[in-house]
């Protein structure tokens, strides 16, 4: 399944989904981001990911997001949100 939204924060959800991932075993991706109107929509792929753990990524990007935005901020904090390495 794949879901495109407007995200404020497109390259924090490469930092969420890249520790989500490893948590949970899953292999969700985030493809691409475009610029509609100036605003940033992501395309998440899904796969086959369980549904009770696409409600959970769901619920926490859109916090983590709603977050970023309050504090006026883009990236999260890297020691707890690495970004994946390039061999990955």
């Amino acid at each position: 399944m794949k879901v495109k939204k407007i995200m404020y924060a497109p390259i924090a959800v490469v930092q969420f989904t890249y520790k989500f991932n490893k948590a949970n075993n899953t292999n969700i991706e985030r493809e691409n981001v475009e610029y509609l109107d100036g605003s940033p929509f992501v395309t998440i792929d899904f796969k086959e990911t369980n549904q009770d753990l696409v409600f959970e990524y769901s619920y926490e990007l859109g916090r983590i997001q709603n977050y970023l935005a309050k504090r006026g901020e883009e990236l999260l904090p890297l020691s707890d949100y690495p970004f994946p390495s390039e061999q990955e």
